[in-house]
């Protein structure tokens, strides 16, 4: 039998992490949250699969309030992420 070393990996809390976030320019930060809300979109991903009830976007287009996604598109996508997984049991997808 052979014994594998397990490697201590530094662990870092919310607060040890959030010093990092709060040292980056505002400027940094609003590129990354545009670039992922951007590739959310491109590919439909998430609540951006779902057409928005409140700004009435379709689906794969930005709400049109900046940097924000509509409590009601997170909803509706949720909902159909519900209906689907009842239509599928896991089980079946193997």
């Amino acid at each position: 039998m052979t014994t594998t070393r397990v490697l201590a990996t530094p662990c870092r809390s919310v607060r040890a992490a959030a010093p990092i976030a709060v040292g980056l320019p505002n400027s940094a930060l609003d590129a990354m949250l545009d670039a992922a809300y951007e590739t959310h979109r491109r590919f439909r991903h998430g609540a951006f699969s779902e057409p928005c009830p409140t700004c009435h976007v379709s689906a794969g287009e930005l709400c049109l309030a900046r940097r924000s996604v509509h409590a009601a598109r997170r909803l509706a996508h949720r909902a159909r992420e519900a209906q689907s997984e009842l239509d599928f049991p896991p089980s079946a997808a193997r």
